[in-house]
């Protein structure tokens, strides 16, 4: 039907299949072309932002490194040292609330707890005006020490005042119950000097052998006022490292006259008072 005889046998293509022929090539050609092209294109696109990609890449670089470096500096040990060093430096000009280390009570000098108690009591000429109010304080003191379970003991001492006596600390009520000492303690008249360091040593050796007997500590409550030498510094200081014990503290409340540097030295607190806050220093120096 497409061909046609030319009388040798043969046949010839018709002009239109070969029209249709160059058309189907050009269709090809010209597919084949734009996929070409297209591939091409594609190419070039995916290859502008590699090359963005790339030609931004330092800058971004750059722009990412500048963090990290920031970081690796305040990581480095100079950055730390220098920042500590400033910590401390704002630290030591900040205002602190904690106690200074030189201000805070040693154990020595740490507040005191309830304990057996022997009071020793200034009955010299020096105690005579402040005497009621400071024996009421005294009293007061005993009796709280008694119903914290404690037992209390009482001396009153100035200076011989009769021709026999060879000393100027009398004993009045060993340790026991604190309503004898309460009662004892407003019962003293006055006279003499404060003769105090030979009566702190004794009072000191009792209440040693005190905490020795109870196995718990004692403390010697000193109630002065001031200092009559009996005996030099020297001689005082050497007598105390004899009556001296981890288990027995002294609290000295001095209510008129020169403080005593090397009774103060002693003691592990050293309180002045007027007869007026004599109960409220006497209650401290007492644990109560």
């Amino acid at each position: 039907m497409a061909r046609h005889s030319n009388g040798k046998g043969t046949y010839s293509v018709a002009w239109w299949i070969i029209v249709l022929a160059i058309l189907i090539v050009a269709a090809l050609v010209f597919g084949i072309g734009w996929l070409l092209r297209g591939g091409s294109d594609e190419g070039s696109t995916s290859a502008a932002p590699a090359a963005a990609s790339s030609s931004a890449g330092p800058a971004d670089d750059n722009a990412s490194q500048a963090p990290a470096s920031e970081k690796e500096a305040q990581d480095s040990p100079a950055s730390s040292s220098a920042a500590e060093s400033k910590d401390a430096s704002e630290s030591s000009a900040a205002p602190s609330s904690a106690t200074p280390a030189s201000e805070k009570p040693s154990a020595a000098h740490a507040p005191a707890a309830p304990a057996d108690t022997l009071f020793l009591l200034d009955t010299s000429d020096q105690m005579a005006p402040n005497y009621g109010a400071v024996a009421g304080a005294l009293a007061d003191t005993a009796q709280a020490l008694g119903a914290a379970g404690q037992s209390v003991a009482l001396w009153n001492y100035s200076s011989p005042l009769s021709p026999t006596a060879t000393v100027g600390y009398r004993d009045n009520v060993g340790f026991g119950a604190a309503g004898d000492v309460a009662a004892a303690a407003t019962q003293f008249g006055t006279g003499g000097v404060p003769q105090t360091r030979s009566a702190v040593l004794a009072a000191l050796a009792t209440a040693r052998d005190q905490a020795n007997a109870t196995g718990k500590g004692a403390r010697v409550v000193l109630v002065t006022t001031g200092t009559a030498q009996d005996m030099d510094d020297a001689a005082f200081t050497a007598a105390l490292d004899d009556v001296r014990s981890d288990n027995v503290k002294l609290s000295v409340v001095q209510i008129s006259g020169d403080k005593d540097e090397a009774l103060a030295k002693a003691a592990a607190s050293y309180a002045t008072a007027s007869p007026n806050d004599a109960a409220k220093a006497l209650a401290t120096a007492s644990g109560v």
